[in-house]
């Protein structure tokens, strides 16, 4: 399971005013009525909160299991490459 995972759940509940049935990894973000803009927005919140700095071109999420992933995988990369 992502480790990110339970704190984008709650931050996507309190920004979008969502269930936590509602966000389950599985789920679309345009089905939750999360659109393109408002997702960009949102990875810039989750930016600040994990103190991450998002480079190169976003990638397309769709879901919310796709954020969790994204964040990790940035988490993950922080270290400095070539390592």
């Amino acid at each position: 399971m992502s480790s990110s995972l339970p704190v984008i759940q709650t931050m996507l509940m309190e920004e979008f005013g969502l269930t936590a049935e509602q966000v389950q990894p599985e789920s679309e973000l345009s089905a939750l009525g999360v659109d393109s803009l408002a997702t960009v927005e949102f990875m810039f919140m989750l930016e600040d909160k994990f103190k991450l700095k998002m480079t190169g071109e976003p990638l397309p999420i769709k879901t919310v299991g796709e954020i969790a992933r994204e964040v990790d995988r940035m988490l993950a990369g922080q270290s400095p490459e070539g390592s």
